[in-house]
């Protein structure tokens, strides 16, 4: 089983120094650890990993942006990063409210412009702790959560993790960073094997089609 305290002596053995057994012991190397490790693994779920990754919906507040978005709803507690949010439909099924495919024809035929944009325009962003979105509520989202228990980490999360916190703590632990540039290559190769075996696990990604796309099709 993984444990915190585990992955920090996996760091420390990196970097040649002694294990601890504990984050609440006495010790310089103990109170490093209890400061940094939580941080420094929220830094490192922010990269997006498998994992991580939670599907949820979320209900409108009542308050409303001044401007631009015209519904806020607040981010999950354990939220890290937002890695998408719009309309719940299923695959392969009309937006809602759609019944069939518009074509406007404003003297073009063929023409479709139920989809121009005159300005840029983004249908949600993450300001603070909210969501401000035009899309419509519920909100869908898929998150990255705060995994606080080693249990559920990835083993190539470990790994990456027990690198970063040596590089990152090198000079305080050690006090020098002669040990630095062999530490930073040891998380690169670490992040670099975790992305080649995380993109393998992935399903193939379908590109969504658009208004252009269903009007060829409904011709």
């Amino acid at each position: 089983m993984a444990s915190d305290v585990g992955i920090a002596n996996l760091a420390l053995l990196k970097l040649g120094k002694p294990r601890i057994t504990s984050f609440t012991d006495l010790g310089i190397v103990n109170e490093i650890f209890a400061e940094q490790y939580g941080p420094l693994r929220d830094v490192l779920l922010r990269m997006g990993w498998s994992f991580s990754r939670t599907y949820t919906a979320l209900a409108a507040l009542t308050t409303f942006p001044p401007f631009q978005y015209t519904l806020a709803f607040n981010l999950p507690e354990d939220f890290i990063r937002l890695e998408w949010a719009g309309p719940a439909q299923n695959y392969g099924t009309l937006p809602p409210g759609t019944t069939q495919v518009p074509l406007t024809v404003l003297g073009m035929p063929g023409a479709n412009l139920s989809d121009y944009n005159n300005a840029l325009c983004q249908d949600y962003r993450v300001v603070g702790k909210q969501i401000w979105s035009n899309i419509g509520t519920p909100l869908s989202i898929i998150y990255h959560r705060r995994v606080t228990d080693p249990n559920e980490f990835d083993t190539y999360f470990i790994e990456a993790f027990a690198w970063f916190l040596a590089m990152e703590l090198c000079e305080t632990v050690t006090g020098s960073n002669a040990k630095f540039p062999r530490m930073e290559q040891g998380f690169n190769n670490a992040i670099s094997q975790a992305v080649k075996f995380r993109s393998l696990e992935n399903p193939p990604t379908t590109i969504p089609d658009d208004t252009w796309m269903l009007a060829r099709i409904s011709s």
